[in-house]
């Protein structure tokens, strides 16, 4: 059965790829509550995805906790003249 047939039998279970695809909505609370319910439910009953989605909260806090630095403003300029080329 195709992947979207399926997704329309489930109602509203959400598998491991909506897990990986969502889980930074659903660390930031920005999805629907039906779907942050059904993300906590599959969390719950699915050990790899919990494990995903805690490592993925860490590194969100430790990255935050880093200072912020700017690239020199020649960066852009090189990045972009590296992609025309094909480097």
């Amino acid at each position: 059965m195709n992947s979207w047939l399926t997704k329309i039998f489930r109602r509203g279970e959400v598998d491991c790829n909506d897990v990986r695809r969502l889980s930074s909505d659903y660390l930031e609370d920005d999805l629907p509550e039906v779907k942050q319910s059904a993300i906590r439910t599959h969390l719950s009953n699915c050990g790899p995805c919990r494990a995903f989605v805690e490592t993925l909260a860490s590194t969100i806090g430790i990255l935050s906790r880093l200072p912020r630095v700017s690239a020199p403003s020649s960066f852009k300029e090189s990045v972009m003249n590296r992609i025309k080329r094909g480097d």
